[in-house]
């Protein structure tokens, strides 16, 4: 979906200490594609959510599927939030709006045409659905 200002830039700043809630499907879509087990790449958070893993890369915690190159070697498959992020849903206002800890958030376009889609991804995330 948003790539383009990552690959610009060499981003990867949201890979780094990523807290990414994943959904079912993700986690199912990954698992077949790459044919791990999930507990290589997930756990489930206190609150009963299932969490992206880190790993541990000079020093830092990335994403567990950060290269060393800074690109995703899932990208093709990635999970619906990443393929989201910037865009990011905003509980108070019931919209969409650009995350700024990317730091390159203005170069995303997150407007209404995102509302739906972002709202039933946080629906499907947190159990609604």
């Amino acid at each position: 979906m948003h790539s383009i200002p990552c690959r610009i830039h060499n981003c990867h700043h949201c890979c780094i200490e990523t807290e990414m809630l994943l959904i079912k499907s993700d986690i199912k879509r990954i698992q077949t594609k790459l044919g791990i087990s999930p507990v290589k790449f997930v756990y489930q958070t206190e609150e009963g959510h299932w969490m992206l893993r880190n790993k541990t890369f000079n020093g830092e915690k990335i994403c567990f599927f950060l290269q060393r190159d800074g690109l995703c070697s899932i990208y093709d498959f990635r999970p619906e939030g990443c393929q989201f992020y910037p865009c990011i849903w905003d509980l108070d206002s019931h919209k969409v709006v650009s995350d700024d800890y990317c730091p390159h958030f203005d170069e995303f376009v997150c407007d209404e045409n995102l509302n739906k889609s972002l709202e039933l991804f946080i629906l499907k995330l947190f159990g609604k659905l």
